[in-house]
């Protein structure tokens, strides 16, 4: 067989290890998440690569099997042109695997996998029909092979879920305030009610005795759409709701009693919103344990939902206002009065700032960092952290509003990795 042919054999060879390496990289790099995007857009292939992908033992044997075959197949190759076209004795064994073994691991190896990893959709979509080929041929190998093995399910835990929600907000993926929702409302199955239910001595109730003029002025003064009632030994007997009290001029408060329903303080709201869904609710009381008949407060479904989007707000809240005031998961106003611990603690967010500076009113704070007097021009960032103040609240002392919002933190990967401390 002439040199020519030889050549062009072995290099056919080493294009089909970079096919097979690359063919592994990207199966293994799919995930279900991926093919069902893959499947919902009807691209090319999606059915093959999710009957491929469902069977992953099988394919990823198929492909090692051919992977093997072509790389030995182009060793004893190699081995054989230097042996019959060059005469260099008995180094023949020597020369050929020191030749080959760097172009099978660069270009067979490394650079095929290093795509694969980038565009693992399209290496599959690339390779899916070819590989349905090689996985008959070699089928009475693989098929054995794959049942030593369990199947293997590429499944997340809700821990690697929020450890994905992250890496998407520091790839720009998804911003703040998304990656904060998706974090809280995995964590609804596994926060308490204990920790946000409304207490007893912080509820405003009405009597079963008070008349309806009164439980009229209740409602006025407090704002609220519902109220919860109370016997005389102290009982909560359920709820009455403005809207069917607001034209009433007389009659009994007992009327206009609707049932709420009771949960334990140890169930997780996931469980409570449940529950407040499933009795068609707004309210519900709260005990202390399933066995406890005492209640000890109430939760709202608007209690829960803030557990997901943070503090909701409505037209009567205006005096409610504190000194940091969330107006989303990534937006906050802030006194300038405010020290700088307080906001870090509130905001839940990490600053590269002296421990001086932490004792400091966010005003002067930024007066110290700009070396000017705030104003409404003035905007400055730290740790992708950014100072805005809006308006001046008051003249005597000096008390403006500060628009803080934070960033997506987009970690730097074209510096040179330092791994001496690994």
């Amino acid at each position: 067989m002439g040199l020519v042919i030889l050549v062009i054999l072995l290099v056919l060879l080493i294009i089909g290890s970079s096919i097979f390496s690359a063919a592994e990289t990207a199966y293994t790099s799919l995930n279900p998440g991926k093919i069902e995007t893959l499947v919902a857009k009807k691209k090319f292939g999606y059915k093959l690569i999710k009957a491929q992908h469902k069977y992953f033992n099988q394919t990823l044997a198929t492909i090692l099997i051919c992977n093997n075959l072509v790389n030995i197949a182009a060793s004893s190759l190699i081995s054989y042109i230097f042996s019959a076209h060059v005469n260099v004795g008995d180094y023949n064994v020597l020369i050929s695997t020191v030749v080959m073994t760097p172009i099978l691991v660069i270009f067979g190896e490394i650079i095929p996998k290093i795509i694969a990893k980038y565009h693992p959709i399209w290496t599959a979509q690339t390779l899916c029909y070819p590989l349905v080929y090689f996985y008959y041929l070699f089928w009475i190998f693989t098929f054995p092979i794959s049942k030593i093995g369990k199947k293997i399910y590429i499944t997340n835990t809700e821990e690697d879920v929020k450890n994905l929600i992250d890496v998407a907000q520091n790839e720009g993926v998804l911003e703040t305030n998304e990656s904060k929702m998706a974090q809280n409302a995995l964590d609804l199955d596994s926060v308490k009610v204990r920790r946000h239910f409304v207490k007893v001595k912080d509820v405003t109730f009405l009597d079963i005795d008070d008349n309806i003029t009164h439980a009229q002025e209740v409602f006025k003064e407090t704002n609220y759409s519902r109220l919860p009632v109370r016997n005389k030994d102290g009982n909560f007997l359920g709820i009455v709701l403005l809207k069917d009290i607001f034209y009433a001029t007389r009659g009994s408060l007992s009327k206009h009693i609707k049932s709420a329903p009771t949960i334990s303080a140890n169930i997780s709201l996931a469980k409570a919103l449940e529950v407040l869904r499933r009795h068609k609710a707004q309210m519900a009381f709260v005990t202390d344990n399933n066995a406890s008949a005492d209640v000890i407060g109430i939760i709202t479904i608007e209690d829960i939902l803030e557990e997901i989007v943070g503090e909701i707000y409505d037209e009567h809240d205006e005096d409610e206002w504190k000194e940091i005031s969330a107006i989303s998961l990534e937006l906050y106003h802030v006194l300038s009065n405010v020290p700088m611990k307080e906001i870090l603690k509130e905001l839940e967010v990490q600053m590269n700032i002296s421990k001086k500076e932490l004792s400091l009113p966010l005003k002067t704070f930024l007066e110290n960092r700009t070396k000017k007097q705030i104003s409404k021009s003035t905007e400055y960032s730290v740790d992708d952290v950014t100072f805005k103040p809006l308006k001046m609240v008051s003249k005597k002392p000096i008390v403006w509003t500060i628009e803080v919002s934070l960033g997506n933190k987009v970690e730097n990967f074209d510096e040179i990795p330092d791994f001496t401390g690994f």
